[in-house]
């Protein structure tokens, strides 16, 4: 069987669907928080198992629904599933790490300068035990939960004993609903989609090129509270990127409706397409004569080169054809750190007031938890793998 990978295009939906859609995210979020809160003691019932459809596994353990209708709660108890996954497998991990939970890793306060985490110190443990557990692919996932755990102690000054302890129950803060839970795009009770193609030519190049229209209509409560299909059916044209994959057999999969609020509260419904897609099949390697080497360390983070192999008989094994390029993740772990404890800082201060004397509202801006990785932007123009 072919590998496959999936990915996601953000659309906004157009402004004709954003109440509807918005009241749809106003009324799954409170139902997905109390699944959680309610399953949130069961943690570890889904540390056994992570495949498959979660919403199944949400059900043997439910005892209340919301009352939204099947597949609707089948929706949210999907949603559900899958952030209690997540956090069993980070609970999994925080006990892994629980040995390493030292005062060592905290520097003292000296001067103005309050006790803060040793980076350093933090990273050479977590080394050790990801070669110790043989796990090379842990070591972000455990690097997170020691800062979160420091961060714990700072603020706490003891150490987290159990994971719970560590965690607050994880529900969500604005609206995010998957439809996995449904029966499909043509046949689904909570959203129908259908997917158009067309062949168009422009007036002034006379160019032949193939676009496609996405069909969306959505099942959401009116403004009386009543759940019910949408008045209107919105038109949707896609981007290129996804008519090229869509043209090359990429194949569709549940959407995702999500809520983004921008930093003066305002909001915009976003539905994520997700396509299925055939992985990027890689030739044999004994054809190959680039490739991409990287290690941990030497200089800061990871070190990454190019080497090629020689043709003729004789010569060094393999050669370097590229400069070493280091990532140094120190400059990026303090501005993080630093950008949590302001988000800390602004969170524990009331929300200021304006000169109307209305709340502005302000809220500060999240930043991405992980940093895009530099292996394919250097391999790609190098013709390696």
């Amino acid at each position: 069987m072919a590998k496959t990978q999936m990915l996601s295009f953000p659309i906004r939906l157009p402004d004709c669907m954003q109440a509807e859609a918005l009241r749809l995210l106003d009324e799954s979020r409170p139902a997905i928080n109390t699944i959680i809160e309610d399953l949130w003691p069961l943690l570890d019932e889904f540390a056994a198992e992570r495949t498959g459809i979660a919403w199944k596994q949400v059900e043997q353990h439910l005892v209340a629904r919301s009352g939204h209708g099947s597949r609707q709660e089948r929706c949210e108890m999907e949603q559900a599933g899958r952030i209690l996954r997540a956090q069993a497998t980070r609970k999994q991990v925080f006990q892994t790490i629980l040995p390493l939970l030292t005062d060592e890793l905290i520097k003292p306060a000296e001067g103005k300068r309050k006790a803060h985490k040793d980076y350093r110190l933090i990273k050479e443990k977590v080394r050790a035990l990801r070669e110790a557990l043989d796990d090379p692919d842990s070591y972000m996932a455990m690097t997170n939960v020691i800062e979160q755990a420091v961060n714990f102690f700072l603020e706490t000054e003891t150490w987290p004993q159990t994971y719970e302890e560590l965690q607050p129950v994880p529900v969500l803060s604005v609206g995010q609903l998957t439809f996995a839970g449904d029966d499909g795009m043509e046949k689904g009770q909570t959203y129908r989609a259908k997917i158009d193609f067309r062949h168009v030519c422009t007036l002034d190049t006379h160019e032949e090129r193939q676009t496609a229209r996405l069909g969306l209509w959505l099942r959401a409560p009116s403004d009386q509270g009543k759940w019910m299909w949408g008045q209107v059916c919105a038109v949707i044209e896609l981007p290129d990127p996804i008519v090229e994959r869509l043209s090359q057999g990429a194949v569709p999969q549940a959407p995702t409706l999500r809520d983004l609020r921008a930093d003066d509260g305002t909001r915009v419904a976003v539905l994520d397409l997700i396509l299925e897609v055939p992985a990027a099949s890689l030739r044999d390697l004994d054809q190959e004569h680039r490739v991409l080497g990287w290690d941990w360390g030497i200089r800061s983070l990871i070190t990454v080169s190019i080497l090629e192999q020689p043709e003729a008989e004789g010569e060094e094994k393999y050669r370097q054809i590229s400069r070493p390029v280091f990532l140094d993740s120190g400059g990026l772990d303090g501005r993080q750190a630093r950008l949590r404890r302001e988000i800390d800082r602004r969170k524990r201060v009331p929300r200021t007031l304006c000169q109307a004397g209305q709340s502005c509202g302000h809220r500060p801006r999240r930043t991405p938890e992980t940093v895009t990785s530099p292996f394919p932007a250097m391999a790609r123009p190098h013709r390696c793998v």
